[in-house]
């Protein structure tokens, strides 16, 4: 599968969020989610929230493939709501010859050493809402951030994987950090 990859997580039911990220990226030929899509975080201010079922909707009507891993916040009512299934503990991607290893990362020691034991080339996480993209030998371990609710010091955020690399970017589009494969 060649193209580009929109990589998201934790939107918890945040529409405004999603369309940012999908703007953001321009043309995907696939949407990863890592997980927490529709249900708003206890602590999240509601005036953002624009509700479960317009995010499901935004979702289901994207005009691309969502793959979706399961969060710790998603339940089986959401997994009704989108079309696309909820995989729990991770799905796996072959993308551009290059193995991508997807969980929630709810307990990133378990995807940590499976993606190593693997030794795929991308692992995606979510759950903490901090952006991140680290290396550990050939596997690049990448937590897009949220789209919702960031936690540190960096804004709401996407991730983008295409031919030239990795690059986890604002909501506005701008450049946080791109590693070049």
């Amino acid at each position: 599968m060649a193209g580009r990859l929109g990589i998201i997580a934790d939107t918890h039911g945040d529409l405004l969020g999603w369309e940012s990220a999908v703007r953001a990226w321009g043309p995907v030929d696939l949407i990863v989610h890592a997980g927490d899509v529709l249900k708003p975080w206890r602590s999240r201010p509601l005036s953002n929230i624009c509700g479960k079922r317009a995010l499901a909707e935004a979702i289901n009507a994207c005009g691309v493939p969502v793959l979706i891993a399961r969060g710790n916040c998603d339940g089986e009512e959401d997994e009704h709501m989108v079309k696309w299934p909820m995989v729990e503990p991770f799905l796996f991607l072959w993308w551009n010859g290059r193995l991508v290893l997807v969980g929630h990362g709810t307990d990133f020691s378990e995807i940590r050493d499976r993606g190593l034991a693997c030794e795929a080339d991308v692992v995606i996480t979510g759950h903490t809402h901090v952006a991140s993209l680290v290396r550990e030998g050939k596997t690049r371990f990448l937590n897009p951030g949220s789209a919702s609710l960031p936690m540190g010091r960096d804004p709401a955020s996407a991730a983008l994987l295409d031919e030239e690399g990795i690059r986890i970017m604002t909501l506005g589009n701008e450049l946080l950090h791109f590693e070049p494969w």
